[in-house]
């Protein structure tokens, strides 16, 4: 590749770099200071951030390439996408995507494991005595979850 042609890609990727090269390094930045948190609900919802992250991040792949196979207008097998996307598009074509996985799933673990640590203590406190310990949890999760789906 030629210096006219890397020019080209960076400038034409111009906003792309830019908000990666801001995002990611605050994200990762603010994982680390959430260690000093005193909130349990904020170090919970950047620890569930980061495992949502961490899961996503290496099923992403298979992903990719499950969602491909299932939107080619012919029947075809993974092994068989896999082998496609590789001959025309390289490596680049099993990362599409990331990006958008990488802020949504920083962002919905952050929210579902925030809400369900602060549901779990309004629920075991409200009906802990009256219900079963189990049944709060559970109810924590599917109203956390709930609230996830919005966002």
């Amino acid at each position: 590749m030629n210096s006219k042609n890397l020019y080209n890609k960076l400038w034409f990727n111009r906003k792309r770099i830019l908000v990666t090269a801001t995002m990611v390094p605050t994200y990762f930045y603010t994982c680390h200071s959430a260690k000093g948190w005193k909130s349990d609900i904020m170090r919970m919802g950047v620890a569930g951030s980061l495992a949502n992250l961490f899961v996503d991040g290496l099923f992403h792949t298979v992903d990719t390439l499950n969602i491909r196979a299932k939107a080619s207008p012919t029947e075809i097998s993974t092994t068989g996408m896999m082998k496609k996307i590789w001959v025309k598009e390289g490596l680049y074509g099993f990362s599409k995507g990331f990006s958008a996985m990488f802020y949504g799933s920083a962002a919905c673990g952050f929210v579902y494991f925030a809400l369900y640590k602060y549901f779990k203590g309004v629920f075991k406190e409200r009906y802990g005595d009256t219900y079963d310990i189990g049944i709060c949890f559970l109810c924590a999760a599917f109203v956390a979850e709930l609230f996830t789906l919005f966002v």
